[in-house]
């Protein structure tokens, strides 16, 4: 059982303290544990669940259960890599996992259900789009090759799969440094066909016109062809194991703690520990679950050591965050045409949405053009969990992407009424391409930028980390850190999603060995 009660944090070193509870740092914890037990190990969390995004909320007069993040795992075939993950961490007996026969359903304007399985879906797309039944199936050998090797990379660092290298070559010469957007309009002639092939940057926290083409080629590959599964019980079932496997192997998990501070002894250059609002806490090695960012700017001290490594946080970019209505219905939502656990709504008009998005980002905090940008013209995602597991439920779950500059402070007058605002412009677009969804709403909330920044620390509320841009250099912000035995979780290293998070924290445990680290070193990093 997680701990919450006040007692000492001990006054004896722990082998290792982390800050946050995100999946990074459970994976991190139960694998680490398992090949190196008997360490002392402290995972310390600020909510009162445990697993960040991870996790979910209820509202026990609605019946509802409502999940922060899950939508969907990919590489959970049998040979994607999250499922070897599970495998690796006993996971697979303690789970149900949902496999929904579409990979999403389309709506507005088009409707489509692409199937998860590759052929299936290329049949749906060719019947919709006869015309383009060539390129089709070019963009699919191009996931198929590259899209593979790309998705690969963790295996690659370890050393267990050799890639085309061939191909590697041409791919970060041709296709790391175009947009999606680019790269499907040079392909594809019809515009309708481009934005359903665009949906899935959203799962990458990207617009079309944003994301690194080959980045998402690695996601559609992860989708289809190492398929993607729901878990019944959400994800914080999936927390709520890994916590379970922590401590049953001596570790701790400490909930309503809040770190302050990680504490650098200014002779050594090594990281001490960390202040809480409990009490210090001593360690041989700290680990940050946490946007580097927040770490830098506010965790840790201001040393000038840390200066270049602040100012390359501070110039990365954050994916864009999500704004969430959560709605119960009164009848199942396959009821009223929500037939598939997925559906995408297609923007109205995507040129017009382009160029909205465009002037948004132009002025950010601008609410007049960020609001009927992010919310009224562009494609969003419809999760219907009920489908998933109607122990939740009948639970349909809306996300936009959303930028947090144009939202006021919370608990403002003018927060409330933007929320409201939100809520009434999703519910109008639902209820236009599913006709009397919105008479069966009998509550509903919104979680805004704001609301995840809240609850995650996040940098601008964002739970996908950095944006994959065509031009950026992966963020190794681990690299040459001047603080040895201080180091980052999360996707704000490796990309967004469960596979990427997760995957990242076996590739930590693997390539470093499990020694304990001396507790007063001579070497001086600073």
């Amino acid at each position: 059982m997680v701990r919450e009660t006040r007692d000492s944090l001990s006054d004896r070193p722990w082998d290792l303290v982390c800050v946050g509870t995100g999946i990074s740092a459970l994976t991190y914890g139960a694998l680490r544990l398992r090949e190196a037990p008997g360490q002392r190990m402290l995972f310390l969390e600020q909510h009162n669940v445990p697993g960040g995004y991870s996790s979910e909320f209820v509202r026990p007069k609605q019946g509802a259960r409502f999940d922060c993040s899950l939508h969907k795992l990919t590489g959970m075939g049998e040979t994607g890599n999250l499922r070897q993950l599970f495998r690796e961490l006993d996971l697979e007996s303690s789970v149900e996992l949902v496999f929904s026969p579409a990979w999403f359903q389309v709506a507005g304007g088009v409707e489509l259900m692409l199937d998860q399985v590759p052929s299936r879906m290329r049949d749906a797309l060719c019947d919709a789009f006869p015309d383009e039944a060539g390129a089709i199936d070019a963009f699919l050998y191009e996931v198929e090759v590259h899209g593979r090797n790309s998705y690969m990379q963790f295996e690659v660092m370890l050393g267990r799969f050799e890639p085309d290298f061939k191909a590697l070559r041409v791919a970060h010469r041709t296709l790391k440094i175009i947009t999606v957007l680019d790269a499907l309009r040079a392909r594809f002639k019809d515009p309708r066909l481009i934005e359903i092939l665009s949906l899935p940057a959203i799962y990458i926290g990207a617009f079309p016109e944003q994301c690194a083409f080959l980045y998402y080629l690695h996601v559609v590959y992860a989708s289809l062809y190492e398929r993607s599964a729901y878990m019944r019980g959400g994800s914080q079932q999936l927390s709520r194991l890994l916590v379970s496997q922590i401590e049953s192997m001596g570790g701790e998990v400490r909930l309503k703690t809040d770190v302050e501070q990680v504490l650098i002894d200014p002779d050594s250059g090594l990281a001490t520990g960390v202040r809480t609002d409990r009490g210090e806490v001593r360690a041989d090695r700290v680990m940050i679950n946490a946007s580097p960012r927040y770490a830098l700017e506010t965790l840790l001290p201001p040393l000038d050591a840390l200066a270049p490594h602040r100012a390359r946080a501070a110039e990365q970019v954050t994916a864009n965050a999500t704004t969430t209505l959560y709605l119960v219905l009164d009848c199942p939502p396959e009821s009223i045409g929500l037939d598939h656990a997925e559906t995408m709504v297609l923007a109205d008009d995507p040129l017009a949405a382009l160029e909205a998005r465009r002037q948004a980002r132009a002025q950010p905090t601008e609410a007049a053009l960020c609001e009927p940008a992010y919310w009224g013209a562009s494609s969003f995602e419809v999760t219907n969990y009920h489908a998933l597991d109607p122990s939740g439920g009948a639970v349909v779950i809306v996300n936009v992407l959303d930028d947090i500059r144009h939202w006021p402070p919370r608990k403002t007058p003018e927060y409330r009424q933007k929320k409201r605002r939100v809520a009434e412009q999703l519910l109008a677009r639902l209820d236009k391409v599913r006709p009397g969804l919105r008479g069966h709403v009998r509550y509903s909330e919104v979680s805004s930028p704001r609301t995840y920044e809240r609850y995650t620390r996040n940098s601008a509320g964002s739970g996908y980390g950095n944006l994959v841009l065509p031009e950026a250099t992966p963020n190794l912000i681990n690299h040459n850190f001047p603080v040895r035995n201080l180091s980052f979780l999360s996707a704000w290293i490796s990309g967004s999603g469960y596979e990427a998070t997760m995957g990242y924290a076996r590739m930590l445990v693997r390539s470093a060995p499990p020694a304990r680290l001396a507790r007063t070193g001579t070497d001086r990093s600073f």
